[in-house]
């Protein structure tokens, strides 16, 4: 009886569009890893959270508090998210108004249950601690 080598065909075409198909769909299975969802909401990690945070502009300067070097710490446990920040101006007039924003801000990341802000009153704010695209921002804005 001669064996029949069509089994072995579809085997090796099922493989090869097997492979095909990995390495079309293996780039979106490596990008989806990234802290965006595929709904486009952020993701619960401390890089998801810093990229909420850099959407909260400040509400005297047109910068992002990040770009600022307010944001000193973020800290996640479960679901929930504890944001340690700094203010320009110990005396901030708006400092509620930051912080609200940042609590509506990351309590709508999908995955938070709980935020925290709390405001460091011993570390002072100063230049140094802004990103270097937060002190070109500053310096074409003052201009």
């Amino acid at each position: 009886m001669k064996k029949s080598r069509l089994p072995v065909q579809i085997a090796l075409v099922l493989l090869f569009y097997g492979l095909g198909a990995l390495l079309i769909f293996l780039p979106r299975l490596l990008l989806s890893s990234s802290d965006e969802s595929e709904s486009g909401s952020v993701r619960l990690t401390n890089n998801g959270i810093m990229q909420a945070l850099a959407t909260i502009k400040d509400p005297e300067i047109d910068l992002n508090i990040v770009e600022l070097g307010l944001i000193r710490r973020v800290e996640i446990e479960d679901d929930k998210v504890l944001i340690t920040m700094i203010l320009t101006s110990p005396f901030c007039p708006l400092a509620d108004v930051i912080v609200s924003r940042i609590e509506e801000k990351i309590g709508s990341v999908e995955g938070v249950r709980e935020v925290g802000v709390v405001i460091d009153e011993t570390e002072i704010w100063d230049w140094s601690m802004m990103t270097e695209e937060g002190k070109k921002k500053l310096q074409a804005y003052l201009k």
